[in-house]
């Protein structure tokens, strides 16, 4: 089920209008140029980007944006903003070796898909990152991984497409791989800093590890080492390190939205192992998984430069 990203795709291995919105405030100027000029080929009824990012970032739970927001509070500049649909926005400044870095993080308004396949257009409308991440929380499937390690998914795995049959259920995986900027940037970070890849804990003495490979994603919520659908996944791919909740929508807004003239260059997934999906699973180690991706994020993001442009 591999298959080695090449060229400038969308990083699609196998398979499966947010409405007008008016009355923009002052503040959602075009940041460059002429605030009444709209970009070529923009229609009149679409405001478009009312401010630029170079990546967007998306949180779930609040565990993943406090730890996030901490992370955006070390930039040079840090800023919040409410969006004119009442959404609160964190802005950064990164200052890199290479040069400054926009970014904007916005928490998904509910868990699941549906959501993160919402968030990621409402980030695109308003600030048009051409990258956009997911950083949070995931079940650890691999014995590879402690809790507290973070994922760092180079394809995601759509676990919920399935046939019902009078013989029973037929299970369909589909998997969505980086695209190839984003394979370049992780290979740059990996081969730069070493593979796995440790860093120092923000939480705890020591390090921990974060791991690149298949990251599941589907509706349901795993609490059985024995679950049809840990089975299933690592039938479909046995290195699949973990599973979540709304990867797949986060693809899946990306998939819909890309062309070679929208902007979009891809997606990037970190997951901080918080328990193993098992009958012990919990909230114990929500905030130390929480703060663990978001430092790795923290990590990869100076090897974003190059990949948005």
């Amino acid at each position: 089920m591999d298959r080695q990203p090449g060229g400038h795709n969308s990083g699609i291995s196998a398979g499966g209008d947010i409405g007008h919105i008016g009355n923009i405030s002052d503040s959602f100027n075009p940041v460059h140029g002429d605030p009444t000029a709209r970009p070529a080929g923009e229609t009149p009824g679409d405001p478009g980007p009312q401010r630029r990012a170079d990546v967007g970032v998306l949180t779930v739970l609040p565990q993943e944006t406090r730890a996030m927001v901490s992370v955006f509070r070390q930039a040079d500049d840090y800023r919040q903003r409410t969006l004119p649909d009442r959404s609160r926005v964190h802005e950064a400044t990164f200052r890199t070796s290479a040069g400054p870095l926009e970014a904007v993080l916005l928490q998904t308004l509910d868990r699941g898909q549906r959501s993160a396949t919402a968030a990621y257009a409402r980030l695109r409308r308003w600030y048009a990152p051409p990258i956009v991440a997911l950083v949070g929380i995931a079940g650890g499937i691999s014995s590879r991984l402690d809790v507290g390690d973070v994922v760092l998914a180079d394809q995601i795995i759509y676990y919920d497409e399935r046939r019902e049959t009078a013989e029973g259920t037929r299970w369909r995986g589909e998997s969505t791989a980086l695209t190839a900027p984003m394979t370049i940037a992780v290979n740059d970070l990996f081969s730069t800093e070493g593979e796995p890849l440790m860093i120092p804990s923000p939480e705890r003495d020591g390090t921990f590890r974060v791991a690149r490979g298949p990251l599941g994603s589907g509706s349901a919520v795993i609490t059985d080492e024995h679950s049809r659908i840990r089975r299933f996944l690592q039938e479909f791919h046995e290195k699949c390190l973990a599973v979540e909740t709304e990867s797949g929508g986060l693809v899946q807004g990306f998939r819909e939205e890309y062309a070679d003239d929208t902007g979009v260059l891809g997606w990037l997934v970190l997951r901080g192992i918080s328990d193993h999906a098992d009958a012990a699973k919990g909230h114990r180690d929500h905030d130390l998984a929480a703060r663990h991706a978001a430092a790795a994020f923290h990590r990869v993001l100076p090897y974003l430069w190059d990949a948005r442009k």
